[in-house]
């Protein structure tokens, strides 16, 4: 059967509003299409001025992947997130740059990438990131979202989950941290060694902070490739038996 990739990119005054993307059927496409524009119309973050819908075929074979196991991690608080990263860097021995730009870094249209050990930032676009692309479960409905205040149309887990298991199914990336930029939800993620450690509580309510941190452990020589596979590399994620 034959699937195509359909992208959705929204941005209101030159800044990101809103992006999302399936990996679907011929027969799917129009349904997906209009699925992803009415997102696209009712965003909290805003009316985008500027709404581009690609579609293009997506070629075979396709690589696929498992999904990451998901585990819930108890946090009444910010502080309480924050302590658990904090604490889950060091014992891997990463540095906590990863956490610091976690926190402060807003506005980025894709993922920071750094060295996992040094902290030092490997992306060279610093106002795009490295933006992970062409990703979705292989079924539908094969992760359900229960977080708290969906954005209407969006699926923050379940999308979620489909990019991290692929960003994590490459052996050069250890990690990846996030906190959604949408200010209508506030958990958060971080993906580590087949887990997807669900983090409650990660900012206020309302705050349109978040981004997206990968950390890289692999040699210089490698990292072309690494991106080049985030960036361009069909995945489609296959439930965890």
């Amino acid at each position: 059967m034959s699937l195509f990739s359909v992208k959705m990119r929204a941005a209101a005054g030159g800044s990101h509003i809103s992006g999302a993307e399936r990996i679907v059927s011929f027969n799917e496409i129009a349904a997906s299409v209009e699925k992803l524009t009415a997102r696209a119309l009712s965003h909290p973050k805003g009316q985008p001025d500027t709404l581009n819908i690609k579609v293009e075929a997506v070629p075979e074979p396709i690589l696929r992947v498992p999904a990451l196991r998901v585990q819930e991690i108890p946090s009444a608080s910010i502080a309480e997130t924050d302590a658990f990263l904090h604490s889950f860097l060091l014992k891997n021995g990463w540095d906590l740059a990863a956490l610091r730009l976690l926190r402060n870094v807003r506005g980025l249209r894709g993922a920071m990438l750094i060295d996992a050990h040094s902290g030092a930032r490997l992306d060279t676009n610093l106002e795009r990131g490295v933006r992970v692309s062409c990703m979705d479960h292989a079924h539908s409905g094969s992760a359900k979202d229960s977080g708290n205040a969906e954005t209407k149309g969006k699926q923050h887990f379940t999308e979620a989950l489909a990019l991290a298991s692929k960003v994590c199914a490459h052996p050069n990336i250890v990690a990846e941290l996030c906190i959604s930029d949408d200010p209508d939800y506030t958990t958060g993620y971080l993906a580590h060694a087949g887990t997807y450690y669900r983090l409650r509580n990660c900012k206020e309510l309302g705050s349109p902070s978040g981004t997206r941190v990968f950390l890289y452990d692999g040699s210089e020589a490698e990292l072309a490739s690494t991106i080049d596979y985030l960036e361009n590399t069909p995945v489609l994620v296959e439930p965890r038996q």
